[in-house]
């Protein structure tokens, strides 16, 4: 028996449809719904750069992610970390927001890990230059993605080289102490008028502690044993002979403050590095980036150039520092997914060359590299950035006063080479221990 004989056409559906397409969206306009992942999203990024540096940044970065509002803020680098520790603290922390290449085991439990759907570990891996994984990439994380790479660089004063016939900046350092002693100019009392370097001491030199670490490395010390135990102290081993590399790196930057040094050339007595160099006191120094533009702003004429850093001579693996800011979300934010495909956006390569282009820093990015490599200042740190390395620092400020410490005990005749790296050792051993026992 029949009960129903209905005919299915498209004028029955659409008349059974319509209702309830229109309920639904009276229902979505009352509640205020839309569909993700078009639903708006403001994120917070605090960073040092002036606001016009990312406006155009920002302009292509909405057209891409209309949804995503970007508000910036900048800082100072000299109360930014006080100010970010104080806004996590009271729940308002910026969702953006960048670490220093050493702060991640100290910030590594108030960061949101990048998503793999947005960056796998091997893209990442590939992606970008090998101190960045080392330095930000833990327990199989990814806790921060740096936008530029920085190294420690020779700079070189030409007019110096040229008058004693030195066609070109030393390679390695047993050519830098030759320079150097070629270089120095003393008066008749034994007093230095012109620096070689400036390298020996610790209060006025820029980056000391930087460039005592690098030597260590170099040198083939071992930084750290494990997480709780400094490593930079014990022997090694090398061509069946027994030596301790960080001791002797210790020894070979002090000894240019030594008068009975061959190589004497530097002192406490003398100005800041930089402004040496600047004045033309000084034939080298070791420096960052950034330190380019302040030579060519004050000393507009001065006949300068920029070197790879020297290695130990017939090495196989050339070895540089890393000193650089990686950008992370914190782990309070409302929008981790876009804060993280805002700081990957701008790590694409398009856009950091952009981004480089505008604040004039060194790659991060491997296939930026080779866009920098011939510029005349950023080349150098670009290319070094591939073999760039640091080292685990649990607290970065308490391990510089200890190494400057220990150049000082032994630049005062407190300590023997071997006591002063004794105790900076165990002084950084007891650090690391304590810091682990309160993160248990």
């Amino acid at each position: 028996m029949q009960i129903f004989n209905i005919e299915i056409n498209k004028n029955n559906i659409i008349f059974f449809i319509a209702p309830v397409a229109v309920v639904i969206i009276i229902i979505v306009a009352i509640l205020g719904l839309r569909p993700s992942p078009l639903s708006s999203a403001k994120i917070i990024f605090w960073g040092f750069e002036d606001q016009e540096v990312y406006r155009p940044l920002f302009k292509d970065f909405q057209a891409a992610y209309s949804y995503i509002d970007i508000e910036y803020v900048q800082k100072s680098p000299e109360t930014y970390e006080k100010e970010l520790l104080s806004a996590m603290a009271s729940g308002q922390g910026p969702d953006v927001f960048a670490i220093k290449n050493s702060w991640l085991p100290r910030y590594q439990d108030k960061i949101s890990p990048l998503p793999a759907k947005l960056m796998a570990l091997k893209t990442y891996y590939d992606s970008f230059v090998d101190v960045a994984v080392q330095d930000f990439v833990a327990d199989g994380n990814i806790y921060g993605i740096p936008w530029c790479v920085d190294t420690l660089a020779l700079y070189w004063n030409k007019d110096f080289f040229n008058t004693v016939g030195i066609a070109i900046p030393p390679k390695n350092w047993d050519e830098f102490v030759e320079d150097v002693q070629k270089i120095t100019l003393k008066d008749e009392n034994g007093n230095i008028s012109r620096a070689g370097a400036a390298i020996g001491a610790s209060s006025n030199v820029e980056n000391a502690t930087d460039i005592l670490s690098l030597l260590m490395m170099q040198s083939g010390a071992k930084m750290i044993e494990s997480k709780t135990r400094a490593g930079f102290n014990q022997e090694t081993m090398v061509k069946g002979e027994q030596f301790k590399p960080g001791r002797d790196a210790l020894e070979f930057y002090v000894n240019f403050s030594n008068p009975q040094y061959k190589a004497y050339t530097w002192n406490n007595r003398m100005d800041n590095s930089l402004n040496s160099f600047i004045q033309g006191k000084a034939a080298m120094i070791f420096d960052y980036s950034s330190a380019a533009e302040k030579i060519s702003e004050q000393a507009p004429y001065l006949n300068f150039s920029i070197a790879p850093m020297p290695q130990v001579k017939d090495t196989n693996i050339a070895i540089t520092y890393g000193n650089y800011w990686g950008e992370s979300v914190w782990l309070g934010s409302k929008s981790p997914n876009e804060a993280w495909t805002f700081i990957s956006w701008m790590a694409s390569q398009n856009s950091q060359k952009r981004y480089l282009d505008l604040v004039k820093k060194p790659a991060s990015r491997r296939d930026v590299v080779p866009l920098q490599e011939n510029d005349p200042v950023l080349g150098v740190f670009a290319k070094q950035s591939l073999s760039a390395r640091s080292w685990y620092q649990f607290d970065d400020a308490a391990i510089k006063e200890i190494f400057i410490q220990m150049i000082d005990s032994v630049f005062y005749s407190r300590a023997t080479f071997n006591d002063a790296v004794e105790r900076a050792a165990g002084q950084i051993s007891s650090l690391m221990s304590e810091a682990q026992n309160k993160n248990k």
